[in-house]
């Protein structure tokens, strides 16, 4: 593997700003699992106990040693996945482009940054499509954290009651990690469902005609955000398929302060992605007189990981 150092020789900075400038935020993944920054392929992150829970005889007399709380850490180590794509260009494509700036022609596109668009959208599908798995897998949570909604109680059925539920989810969060959910994912389905269930409408005015708003959801539901994941995949029959099924997530996850990846250790979080500093980033393009093309390669190392399986629910079947 190469060094932090040889990778920043070997990538083009140019279009790097290209590539970490397009397509992000179009997916949920990052919003429920934010990046943690690292310089190292691995890296050991200290994980305190439940101490703050415990109720301890604090009370002292002149004179008596005063009481003293032991923390216990817990040293995980976190590793990251490499992961990278190349798109060729052949250069005939290269050369009739450049004939057109020439020419000056109106509908000129830059053939650097279709190709760009094109790896960056394939990386961040392939970890949209991990993150997505990992979540919606019931293994991923404590016991009791996963509620299976069926018939009756499914979001989209007359008797669905989502607004219970997530309070109850809210409740259940709050018991083991002493904060409340602050975050709602939803696939694509469970959005719809919930937006039109009878329990969610009978919080809107009466003179209101259409569906709820996000911000009305996030009212009704005591969430700060909500997250809709509305990504698909094509599978071998060429058949689109939602990336998040037919899931609901409500989890509390931190609010990290921009690049730096500060995070208190009071912080339970669900889960965070582990990120080499600069990921993704565009390699130099290379000519492949094989194939007479120009190869434009990216590369992103990374990796998702539950830090406390107690501070989300997973909702089943909403829809």
């Amino acid at each position: 593997m190469m060094t932090l150092p040889e990778i920043r020789l070997k990538q083009n900075p140019i279009l790097t700003s290209m590539l970490l400038g397009m397509g992000q935020g179009s997916f949920a993944a990052e919003k429920l699992f934010p990046r943690l920054p690292q310089s190292l392929s691995s890296v050991t992150l200290a994980k305190v106990g439940d101490e703050r829970f415990r109720k301890y005889n604090l009370r002292r007399a002149p004179g008596t040693p005063t009481k003293r709380i032991d923390i216990k850490y817990d040293g995980n180590t976190y590793t990251v996945d490499q992961y990278a794509v190349e798109v060729p260009i052949p250069r005939e494509l290269l050369r009739e482009a450049d004939e057109s700036r020439r020419l000056n022609v109106g509908n000129y596109l830059d053939i650097s940054r279709i190709a760009m668009v094109t790896a960056n959208d394939i990386l961040a599908l392939d970890y949209e499509i991990e993150v997505a798995t990992l979540v919606t897998t019931p293994a991923t949570y404590a016991v009791g954290h996963v509620v299976t909604l069926a018939a009756g109680t499914k979001w989209s059925a007359e008797t669905g009651t989502p607004v219970d539920d997530i309070e109850a989810g809210h409740n259940l969060i709050r018991k083991k990690i002493g904060r409340r959910a602050n975050k709602l994912t939803l696939s694509a389905d469970a959005h719809v469902a919930l937006k039109n269930n009878t329990q969610v409408r009978s919080y809107l005015p009466d003179s209101q005609l259409g569906g709820p708003t996000l911000d009305q959801l996030k009212n009704i539901l005591n969430v700060k955000e909500i997250v809709i994941g509305d990504a698909v995949w094509k599978d071998e029959a060429d058949q689109g398929l939602d990336v998040w099924g037919n899931n609901a997530v409500l989890a509390y996850v931190p609010e990290l302060s921009g690049s730096n990846g500060d995070i208190s250790l009071a912080e339970p979080a669900f889960g965070f992605t582990n990120v080499i500093e600069g990921h993704p980033f565009a390699e130099t393009p290379y000519y492949d007189p094989g194939s007479k093309a120009w190869i434009y390669g990216s590369t992103y190392e990374r990796r998702p990981n539950v830090a406390y399986n107690t501070a989300a629910v997973l909702f089943q079947n909403p829809k």
